[in-house]
């Protein structure tokens, strides 16, 4: 457990600003209902005796991109790859109260299985989980507690710096140099991200100078000002290669590089992959790679545990670690087939 709480403690410190994986961008689906097509309204009865394994997803807000795209794979991998498992997927609207709705929701349908994207504050329904019996499976989050036992679905936010590092090593010119356009100072993914990046890099280029990293906040206007500032100080030839931690930046920092006709020029490692910008960035070779914390992963993550302990009676385990995708141009157009 000291490893959970660790990664509980940095986690939920800053979950209230800005979601670990989610991209913050809006999305027009009513956010008190389950996501449109998806078929995810709570069965009228529960115990409907078709044998499926039932399956409570609560999500953190299917209002952000990401996470209403990671509601969607729950879903839908039930219908494509995991026809013995019936979901029903709730909304937690970015409210703790919201969510305990929800989560107490679920274990009124008897669910045999809640796997939550929890939110601060959502411990005392985690709890009531556990005391139902009820497996419990944290996604993409986890909350902070000493007590509460569950199995943790998510990924080493440190390898999307790692790798990000690795593919920009490859093209930087000897001697070149990077800025860093950063997450929310003090959250899990800028804290780790940046660690991974400046390691790696180190490791395998030393030549390489960092010359400074700064929060854009996963904010495109504010990613924009930094990349405007970095020019104006480090001039267009003073920088090779650009290393952001969210869409929204990639998207401010590309915004400004087409405005002064420095794409494919300066190098830029993306993250979070957004659909289609993010395929449509590396074919114009105005990105140069991006990493991709993956939605279908984790739901196949949590998927696979519960079949394993189903079918072969194997524990439910502590930890069920993603690994982020890298995607370039090379294999940008394989995205989702």
């Amino acid at each position: 457990m000291s490893l959970k709480k660790i990664l509980a403690t940095l986690l939920t410190a800053a979950l209230l600003l800005s979601l670990a994986a989610c991209g913050g961008k809006q999305d027009s689906q009513p956010q008190d209902t389950p996501p449109a097509d998806s078929g995810t309204s709570a069965p009228a009865n529960t115990d409907s005796g078709n044998g499926k394994i039932k399956v409570g997803f609560s999500s953190a807000a299917f209002s952000d991109e990401w996470c209403h795209n990671l509601a969607l794979a729950f879903e839908s991998l039930t219908e494509s790859e995991y026809p013995e498992i019936e979901a029903t997927i709730l909304d937690g609207n970015i409210d703790a109260e919201k969510q305990i709705n929800t989560i107490e929701s679920l274990i009124q349908q008897e669910m045999d299985y809640i796997a939550v994207q929890p939110l601060p504050g959502a411990e005392p329904a985690l709890q009531a989980v556990i005391d139902a019996g009820i497996p419990l499976i944290c996604v993409d989050t986890v909350p902070v507690s000493d007590t509460l036992v569950w199995t943790q679905v998510g990924v080493d936010e440190a390898e999307f710096g790692r790798l990000q590092a690795e593919k920009l090593a490859e093209v930087l010119p000897e001697n070149g140099t990077v800025c860093l356009a950063m997450n929310q100072l003090g959250m899990n993914s800028q804290i780790n991200r940046t660690r991974g990046f400046e390691e790696k890099i180190a490791e395998i280029r030393p030549d390489v100078t960092i010359l400074d990293k700064q929060p854009a906040d996963s904010k495109t206007d504010k990613a924009m000002n930094l990349m405007e500032d970095w020019l104006q100080r480090f001039g267009a030839d003073g920088i090779n290669g650009v290393v952001c931690q969210s869409a929204m930046t990639v998207q401010g920092i590309v915004e400004s590089l087409r405005a002064h006709g420095l794409t494919g020029k300066i190098y830029v490692a993306a993250q979070d992959f957004t659909q289609p910008s993010g395929t449509e960035w590396l074919l114009n070779d105005e990105t140069y790679v991006d990493v991709f914390y993956d939605y279908f992963a984790l739901a196949r993550g949590t998927y696979d545990a519960i079949m394993a302990h189903e079918k072969d009676g194997v524990e439910m385990p502590e930890q069920v670690m993603i690994n982020p995708s890298v995607w370039t141009k090379e294999n940008a157009t394989e995205f989702g087939s």
